[in-house]
Formats: C-alpha cells, sequence, structure tokens
C-alpha cells in the first residue's frame, strides 16, 4: 500500500532520481565511509614563555642557590625565584658585555667580554670585580668557591686562586670555546681543531686528548660526572667520552639522523642533564632534547612567534630549568621541554590492517637498506673471491722464484733471511712480558699487541724459510721449496673468516677496527660532507652501512674462493697447457680462457653463496645497522605484535632471496656452456 498522499511527491524518493545522480550519491556515501576516523593528535611544546623587561641579547645563565640568574649585552642582569616564570631587574654591571656565568655552592662569577669577572658568594652580597686585563676570553668555569678558569683565543688558559692570575695556557694554540668542572679537579676545555685538554688538578695543568675529528670546531662541553662527558661541533657533531678522564673519545652515530655523526645543524650550546638526557641550543630557533645519551635527539617545539638563537641553559635539575636567547628571550619549562602530545588516540595493533599501516613505511626502509648491503656486498665478495681463487690456484713457488739464482746466492740471501727473523722475533717477544699474560692465555697475544705477534710471527715463518735456503742443494730439493707463497696468502685468508663466526667479524670490524668510521673519514676528506640526503649520503653517508658491506664481502669472498677455485679444477689442465704454449703467461691464460669457463660453471653453488648472503645480512643489526631485522626489533618494541612483526620480515626476505634466486636462475640458464660437465648437459 503507497502510504504517501495523492499528487504529493516524496523528496527523497530514490526512483525520482536519474541513473547520473544515483552513481554520484552511492559514491560520495563509499568515500564518506572510507574515510578513517580523526585521532584528535595535536603536538604542543613543553616550553613556556617569560617576560624578561629586556630586548638585548641574554647569553648565560646559572643557577644560584634557589635562583636563576640570566645575563647579556650591555651588563643586563635579570633574575628569578619561582623557576623562572617571573623575572625581576637587577643592577646592571656596566656597559659590558656579559658571555659566560658559572657557580659553584655558594659562589657565582659572571664572564664578560672584556675580560673582566663579576663575582659574589650569596644573594645579598655586592659583586666583586676581578680584573684578568685578558681580552678574547670566551668561557669562564668555577673550580672551587675562590678559584676560577678562563678561556679564550689561541689557547689562552688563565687560572685564578689565592687572590692571583696564574698563566696555564699550554703549546695548543687554537681558540678555546668553552671549559666546564666536574667538582673542583676534574675540568676539560673545548675549542677549535678538534681541541679537547683535560686537567685533574683543579686546572693548574692541561693535558691533551685526541678528538675522533680534528677538523671540527668543538663549541661546547658538560662534564657530568666521571663517566658521562660530552661536547658538541658548531656543525651538530655530538662527542662523547665514557673514559675516566676522558681519555678516549668518540663521535656519536645519531639515530634519529639516519645513524649519521652530524645533526646537519649549527649548534651552541650543551647541557647534560642527567645519565641520559641532554639538552642543545642553537641559532635560528633551535632547541634539542635527547633522552638517551644523543642517539635520538629531538628538536623543541617552539611557543608561537619565538624563534631567536639560543644561546644557554639553567636547569635546576633534569626537567625544571630555563634557556635564554636573543633579544631578551627566555623559556621556562617543567619537562625538559619535551614536546607534549594531546588527544592521543591508541593505535590498536592487534588489527593486521592498523599493524601493517605502521609497519609499511619501517619495513620498505629495512628493505631498501638490507638491498643495498647485499648488493654492494655481494660485489665486494665476488670480486674478493675470484682474486683469491687465483691465487690458490698459482702455481708459482719458492722453487720457481729462485731457480734463476745460483746456490751461494740463495744461501747467502738466506743467512740474511734469517739474521732478520731472528731481529723479529726478538723484538715481538720482547712486548709480550708487557701483556702480563700467564700459560693459555698467551693465545690472545694478537689482541693484545697485533704489531707484536705479527713481528714474531712473521719471525719465525721467515726464520724457517731461511734455515732451508741456507742448506739448499743445487736442484732445490727441500721441501719448504715447494711451498706456493700465493696460495699459502690466500689459505690464511679463507681459514680466518671461515672459522670465526660471522656476527663476531660485524662487532669486530665495526666497534673494534672501527673501520665503517675510517673510511667514512677518509671519503670525507676526499669527496666532502656527504650531508643527510643525496648521492653521497647514499655511498658513504652512514658507516654502519660501510662496515656492513666489508664485513659481508671479506666474509663471502672466503667462501665464494673456495667454490671458485673447484670451477678452475674443472677446466681440463690441457687448456692451460695449450695457451701457456702459445706463448700467453699465467696471468693471461687465465683471465681470457680458463675464469670464463669457471665463473659460468659454478653460478648454481656460488648462487647458493648469494642467497646465503641475503640471510646472514640480518647480522648487521648488531652493529645498529637498519635492515629488515632491525626494523622486525624495533616494531615489536612499539607493536608487542611479535608474530605479525617476524611474519612481515620473513616475507620481505623471502622477496629478495627468491627474486635473486630467479635471476641465477636465468643467468645459469644463459651461460651454460654445452657439453662441459653437469651445468652443460642438455
Amino acid at each position: 500500500m503507497n502510504s504517501a498522499s495523492p499528487g504529493i511527491e516524496r523528496i527523497f524518493s530514490w526512483s525520482s532520481l536519474d541513473p547520473k545522480s544515483r552513481v554520484v550519491l552511492l559514491v560520495s556515501i563509499l568515500l564518506i565511509c572510507s574515510i578513517p576516523h580523526s585521532s584528535g593528535q595535536e603536538t604542543i611544546t613543553g616550553w613556556n614563555e617569560a617576560e624578561s623587561w629586556t630586548e638585548n641579547d641574554l647569553n648565560a645563565a646559572v643557577i644560584h642557590g634557589e635562583i636563576v640568574w640570566v645575563f647579556g649585552d650591555f651588563g643586563t642582569v635579570r633574575f628569578s625565584e619561582d623557576s623562572g616564570a617571573t623575572w625581576q631587574n637587577h643592577t646592571n654591571l656596566g656597559d659590558v658585555h656579559l658571555i659566560s656565568a658559572d657557580s659553584y655552592e655558594n659562589s657565582m662569577a659572571v664572564l664578560s667580554s672584556d675580560g673582566i669577572i663579576y663575582m659574589k658568594d650569596s644573594f645579598e652580597s655586592e659583586w666583586i670585580t676581578i680584573d684578568s686585563s685578558q681580552t678574547g676570553m670566551k668561557s669562564i668555569a668555577l673550580a672551587g668557591e675562590e678559584s676560577l678558569i678562563i678561556v679564550g683565543n689561541e689557547g689562552a688558559i688563565w687560572h685564578y686562586t689565592g687572590q692571583t692570575w696564574w698563566n696555564r695556557t699550554t703549546s695548543f694554540t687554537e681558540n678555546l670555546h668553552d671549559v666546564d668542572f666536574n667538582g673542583d679537579e676534574d675540568g676539560l676545555a673545548v675549542g677549535n681543531g678538534g681541541t679537547i685538554l683535560a686537567t685533574d688538578n683543579g686546572g693548574t695543568t692541561w693535558d691533551y686528548r685526541e678528538a675522533p675529528d680534528p677538523e671540527s670546531s668543538i663549541v661546547s662541553v658538560s662534564y657530568f660526572n666521571t663517566y658521562r662527558m660530552f661536547a658538541i661541533s658548531n656543525s651538530g657533531q655530538i662527542i662523547y667520552s665514557t673514559s675516566p678522564g676522558g681519555f678516549e673519545w668518540q663521535l656519536r652515530e645519531i639515530e634519529s639522523a639516519g645513524y649519521n655523526t652530524t645533526l646537519a645543524t649549527n649548534l651552541s650550546s650543551i647541557d647534560v642533564v642527567s645519565s641520559s638526557r641532554i639538552l642543545f641550543t642553537g641559532p635560528d630557533g633551535y632547541l634539542g632534547l635527547s633522552l638517551d645519551q644523543g642517539l635520538n635527539v629531538e628538536r623543541n617545539i617552539l611557543p608561537v612567534g619565538v624563534n631567536p638563537s639560543f644561546n644557554d641553559h639553567a636547569m635546576f635539575d633534569y626537567v625544571v630549568g630555563i634557556v635564554v636567547g636573543d633579544s631578551g628571550v627566555i623559556l621556562f619549562t617543567d619537562r625538559a621541554g619535551e614536546n607534549e602530545d594531546i588527544g592521543f588516540q591508541i593505535p590498536d595493533y592487534n588489527n593486521f590492517g592498523e599493524f601493517v599501516e605502521y609497519a609499511d613505511e619501517m619495513l620498505l626502509a629495512g628493505f631498501i637498506a638490507t638491498v643495498k648491503i647485499v648488493i654492494f656486498g655481494i660485489m665486494f665478495g665476488f670480486v674478493i673471491g675470484v682474486i683469491l681463487a687465483m691465487l690458490k690456484t698459482a702455481p708459482t713457488s719458492f722453487k720457481n722464484l729462485l731457480e734463476r739464482f745460483s746456490t751461494s746466492q740463495i744461501k747467502g740471501f738466506g743467512a740474511i733471511c734469517s739474521v732478520f727473523a731472528l731481529w723479529l722475533i726478538y723484538s715481538g717477544m720482547s712486548r709480550f712480558p708487557e701483556l702480563q699474560l700467564n700459560g693459555i692465555e698467551y693465545i690472545f697475544t694478537p689482541v693484545g699487541d697485533p704489531r707484536g705477534f705479527a713481528m714474531f710471527g712473521l719471525g719465525i715463518a721467515i726464520f724457517v724459510i731461511s734455515i732451508q735456503f741456507i742448506f739448499a742443494d743445487e736442484k732445490l730439493t727441500g721441501p719448504l721449496f715447494k711451498i706456493r707463497p700465493l696460495n699459502s696468502l690466500a689459505t690464511v685468508y679463507t681459514d680466518f673468516f671461515r672459522n670465526t663466526p660471522l656476527i663476531v667479524q660485524f662487532m669486530f670490524i665495526h666497534f673494534g677496527l672501527r673501520l665503517g668510521m675510517r673510511i667514512q673519514q677518509v671519503l670525507e676528506g676526499t669527496l666532502g660532507d656527504p650531508g643527510i640526503d643525496g648521492l653521497d649520503y647514499f655511498f658513504y653517508g652512514d658507516r654502519t652501512f660501510l662496515s656492513a658491506i666489508f664485513t659481508l664481502g671479506l666474509n663471502s669472498g672466503a667462501y665464494q674462493c673456495e667454490t671458485i677455485r673447484g670451477a678452475i679444477a674443472a677446466i681440463p689442465t690441457g687448456q692451460m697447457e695449450a695457451w701457456r704454449s702459445i706463448g700467453l703467461t699465467y696471468m693471461g691464460t687465465m683471465r681470457l680462457v680458463i675464469m670464463p669457463q669457471a665463473i659460468r660453471i659454478c653460478i648454481p653453488p656460488i648462487g647458493n653463496e648469494m642467497v646465503n648472503l641475503v640471510l646472514n645480512s640480518s647480522l648487521a643489526m648488531v652493529i645498529g645497522y637498519s635492515e629488515l631485522s632491525r626494523q622486525g626489533k624495533l616494531m615489536i618494541a612499539t607493536t608487542f605484535q611479535i608474530f605479525s612483526a617476524w611474519g612481515l620480515v620473513m616475507v620481505s626476505y623471502f622477496v629478495v632471496t627468491w627474486t635473486l634466486a630467479l635471476l641465477l636462475r636465468r643467468l645459469e640458464e644463459k651461460t651454460k656452456i654445452p657439453g662441459l660437465g653437469i651445468s652443460g648437459g642438455a
């Protein structure tokens, strides 16, 4: 029964719509339903702006008791008694630029650009003026209530103690930018040319520390405790030391910057406020925060309309404090400036679609990283394998090398070599007692003293051979004359890499030898700074990438060597003899005749080795390289979806290896030699 009244048409009658309108309506409904819901997430700043009542640049800040002080150009001084929320004016300290400040227990000192120091020992006390008569000073640090250090241009270090100035300048003449003390004895000073100076006697004497980048300009240092010393360069490098006294310094590989060794931004100061939390300042409105000792650095969001160059922090503890900058800007915080997420909706990772949406970018990044080291590792390993295989099959022996000489010449050469060998043995052994090893512990000598062990081992080898030379007869029939030196070198290489775990090789090459860092430094010196993207960064911007491809290549080359050597042995020896008989050299015959056939024969077994190389690339995660396995661990750390995460990683590895297997199978079909061995069977 039609309920509509006669003569009255329904406004939203479906039948009254034409076909085009129906299609438009259906598509619109589908699009509306497919639009994901908004999570309402917003990130806000962790800083609040305070009124400083000045437009002069503020250069330094310091905590003195329960009061925070700031100092700036034209003698500007402000103080706050409520953790930086409100500020009061203080009598200006003359018409000078106040550039650095420090406190120690009851004492506080401020350095001006003309070398004048202003000190006070309590809030109520008057300022005491100390004239250093030095210009070009950059930073001040208190090493006691009545002891202070100032540093500046051309390596100048002046020490004020006992109401007397003492010149502590060293032989290093690079400009010094900052100085900081941990207590009243241990201090650090940093400057241009990677200069790091250290003292353990309150500033009386200073010793040089080697920086990881001697070309960097280190602008700020923070001496948190005996095992936490951090510094920064003006180009964004984070330098750290965990050794007492700061004897060893390293460049931080910054995970948030793609494992680069720079934040790719200028920095001006660093403040380590806890064992893991670090604050950074820089020009152009840069404030940074790291919660894990500089591995990940997050740029702070600033209050609206605030974008000065920031100069210094002053923190009451690891969360409450202030930062000061140009144009009188003062910001205060109760969360170390950490950005805050509000309206955050927790994703449901139990929903597989939502999990994949989160994981796809990480998997893609890991997939690309894995393919990178696999491609370069395969090429590098293949080149090494070919070279080693040719060395292993080289027929040249000591007899071949020496038969052109007379017996007396060989005996004389053996006598000279024996003397040299004994010197090497003695020189190497004389170094071993310094290692303080006992008994079986001497097997670790190659690690404790590589140079001494190399001298000792080489001396033994030369001595044994030289004895054979001394007792040589005219026909050189001794057993040692049959030794093939090139074969021996290749055998030592393959035995080493085939008899040690790949995971240990990764850690030794990256953390022990620091091969990636050394190669990166050489390439940076030759080709320039790789930046954070582009072709340069692709090839040498990530030192873990360099370590990974060299480790995979060196390891795979040892295995490919044996495969290629077996293929060379499968080539009939008559071919080598035939081509040698018409005048080709051994290397020429190998290059033009033997090796092209051998490579075709060994494609199947080499294919297996290349697939193993893809799977072994997962071990690169132990050095922090962001390949598929590491991305899987990071996904699990966030989502706790173990089955789904490792399942996606397995599928991704299968795609890589299966694709490689198909390419190798196609290559095998195209290059097989009809009638030669199993691979040539039709």
